[in-house]
């Protein structure tokens, strides 16, 4: 069945697009839409032709999964210059959505007609990618350089109503622009010099000021090669080159631009956001409205959260005997009243958020809430909870199934991780229970998800996913200090692999304390904390200027610079303590990490493979340009993809059978010829 809609209606050809509810643009449909497009110019009873889409939706472009892959023929430039060469004026009629490649097929028409609230966007720069279709060479001739760049850069969806692209449209509908295309094709059929893009030339009138915007944006943009970068070049190009060796220069820019690793791994994230909204409790579970929000006990991120919720509009109760919830409250004001001391908040948003929060120790407060964020500490005794609230732990699934027995059968009790500050970054991790109600599991999912974080499915394991990832990174770190490599060594090791921090930076912020104690919760007594009760005893006796690894400057943190020696001395006690194998030490931390991964996609703890790159990368900073430790062990250059990564682990093994020992998974992998994402493993 096509999935172009060949119709007639008054002497004009309207061919509508019509495959699903986002009228994406895949190959199929690009044949189908070249085959009517041919058919339109020889049917004789057609003089024009309008290019609608057979829903809301106009198009929302191609799909993501085409661009890691050989690009099927047609491709959106021969698509587009089919549409602009076409012998009969062609009318696009733009409803819903235009994105992308969709957009593109628009702005290659004769003339648009647009409902006013229809959302276009070029977005592929946030992709990595930049269009394919001849934009950066139309757009310029209809709009001018700054306008043009300014869409093109920003990558946002605007109403086809907003000003600054009143050129772009040949009319503004209220309603649906169908009747008016029509008209607006009957009329160009009647005028057979149409212009087509290559003849327009009203953005190039002040060829100065083209000039100026060209630079004025280049001395904004980092240097280097990016697809900003490729954009701007293109359009420079489309003032000084002939309109067609332009759009040769664009296809040359764009697939340079989708061979960069920065470009898939842009793609892979963002394509792992939306795989991560998909939840298994989604189908039958239905999320209930927050209004009120009860905050209790004591761990610091509670602070952060109640900013969170006052924010997003609810009311906040803290409760806790006096001083301590007078504390919270206290610590939430001198937030907001740093926002608006650094003018991003005006006092009138700050006092309206601060007339949504109360404190106070009485627990009749529990019978007004819809969510309670449990900081854990403290009995809760026979707390007498509101009908249909959500009871969330918020320090992680260690203690929910106390806190369970303490509340009782008739409570939802979940645990959950905020990763801090929580009021900022982007990720929460939710431990759902076997038997886990699923609306209670949805309400706190889109109740987080809504505003803006991404959300991430855990079985209920201990450490959850971040706190059992980044440990096994900082046991691997341990596992190779404790067979002779220079401790920071390892932590330059890290960040060159793309770790924002190193994993004895993290235990050093957190504590070596609370990092032992959740070390040996999560994968019990592993020979590495030999080494890191060793430093704890150290750091009690006072024998080290920091808490472990590091020492203070300010509120900087540097080299402890008395650690080598200690490490020396320690090892010099220990017996038959292994070597370290001539393996770089990046790919000794890249190799377990990949290793838990694969355990953890095994055993369940996490949904999918994409979701471990998601919790690096927007949990712990792990650079967006590899994508992430998984994505970069399919498409790292030197990681030499499964094979390379299985004959590391087996060099590594002597160093921490539990760490290192190749999973089965990553052997079948090795076996089948497989990757983490692409042909065979998603």
């Amino acid at each position: 069945m096509s999935e172009v809609i060949y119709e007639l209606t008054d002497r004009v050809a309207v061919l509508r697009l019509s495959r699903g509810e986002a009228n994406a643009l895949s190959p199929g449909m690009r044949s189908d839409l070249a085959a009517a497009l041919d058919r339109a110019a020889g049917d004789e009873a057609a003089t024009a032709v309008v290019l609608t889409g057979a829903g809301y939706t106009f198009c929302s472009g191609v799909d993501l999964s085409e661009f890691d892959g050989p690009l099927a023929e047609p491709w959106i430039g021969a698509l587009t210059r089919r549409i602009e060469d076409h012998p009969k004026p062609v009318v696009a009629a733009l409803d819903g959505v235009a994105l992308g490649a969709g957009f593109e097929l628009a702005l290659a028409a004769h003339a648009r007609v647009a409902r006013r609230t229809c959302r276009v966007a070029l977005p592929e720069v946030s992709l990595g990618l930049m269009p394919s279709g001849g934009s950066t060479q139309r757009l310029p001739r209809l709009l001018g350089a700054q306008a043009a760049l300014e869409f093109m850069l920003a990558g946002r969806s605007l109403d086809a109503g907003e000003p600054r692209l009143a050129k772009l449209f040949t009319a503004l509908t209220e309603n649906a622009p169908l009747a008016a295309a029509l008209a607006t094709a009957k009329r160009f059929a009647q005028a057979p010099d149409f212009a087509r893009a290559r003849e327009i030339d009203r953005g190039f009138s002040d060829p100065a000021a083209y000039r100026a915007a060209v630079a004025a944006v280049a001395a904004r943009l980092r240097a280097g090669d990016s697809a900003e970068a490729d954009i701007l070049r293109c359009v420079e190009a489309a003032q000084l080159l002939p309109y067609e060796q332009g759009l040769h220069f664009e296809q040359a820019a764009f697939e340079a631009c989708l061979a960069r690793p920065g470009a898939r791994a842009s793609r892979h994230l963002y394509a792992a956001e939306r795989r991560s909204r998909a939840w298994p409790e989604a189908h039958e579970g239905k999320a209930r409205d927050i209004s009120t929000v009860v905050l209790t006990g004591s761990d610091p991120v509670l602070t952060e959260l109640a900013v969170h919720c006052l924010d997003r509009g609810q009311r906040v109760a803290v409760l806790a005997p006096g001083p301590a919830g007078a504390a919270v409250a206290a610590r939430v004001r001198a937030v907001y009243e740093g926002a608006v001391a650094r003018k991003r908040m005006a006092q009138e948003e700050r006092d309206a958020r601060l007339a949504r929060l109360s404190h106070g120790s009485d627990p009749v407060v529990l019978m007004a809430a819809d969510l309670v964020l449990d900081g854990g500490g403290g009995d809760p005794g026979a707390a007498a909870v509101r009908k249909g609230a959500v009871w969330c732990l918020v320090s992680g699934r260690d203690g929910a199934a106390s806190r369970r027995a303490q509340l009782g059968a008739s409570v939802e009790v979940l645990a959950l991780r905020a990763y801090r500050p929580a009021y900022a970054l982007p990720l929460v991790e939710l431990a759902v229970p076997d038997g886990a109600a699923p609306d209670a599991v949805m309400t706190v999912m889109r109740y987080f998800a809504g505003s803006g974080r991404v959300v991430l499915r855990s079985a209920d394991r201990p450490g959850m996913i971040g706190h059992r990832l980044m440990g096994a990174a900082q046991r691997a770190a341990l596992a190779l200090m404790r067979a002779g490599a220079d401790a920071h060594a390892v932590e330059d090791a890290a960040r060159r692999l793309g770790f924002a921090r190193g994993p004895l930076e993290l235990i050093e912020t957190d504590g070596i304390g609370v990092s032992v104690a959740r070390l040996r919760r999560i994968f019990g007594s592993v020979p590495e904390l030999a080494l890191l009760d060793a430093r704890a005893d150290a750091v009690a006796a006072g024998n080290t200027p920091g808490q472990g690894f590091y020492s203070a400057q300010g509120q900087a943190l540097a080299p402890d610079p008395g650690l080598a020696n200690w490490l020396e001395a320690w090892r010099d006690g220990q017996r038959d303590l292994p070597e370290v194998p001539d393996v770089p030490l990046e790919r000794a931390l890249h190799a377990a990490l990949v290793a838990e991964a694969a355990r953890m996609i095994a055993d369940n703890t996490v949904a999918r493979a994409s979701d471990v790159d998601l919790c690096m990368v927007k949990g712990y900073g792990f650079d967006t340009a590899r994508g992430g430790p998984l994505l970069w062990a399919d498409i790292g250059p030197d990681t030499g993809g499964s094979l390379g990564l299985v004959r590391t682990m087996k060099a590594l093994a002597p160093l921490g059978p539990e760490l290192w020992t190749p999973p089965a998974m990553l052997e079948d992998m090795v076996k089948f010829g497989r990757r983490f994402f692409g042909d065979a493993v998603s």
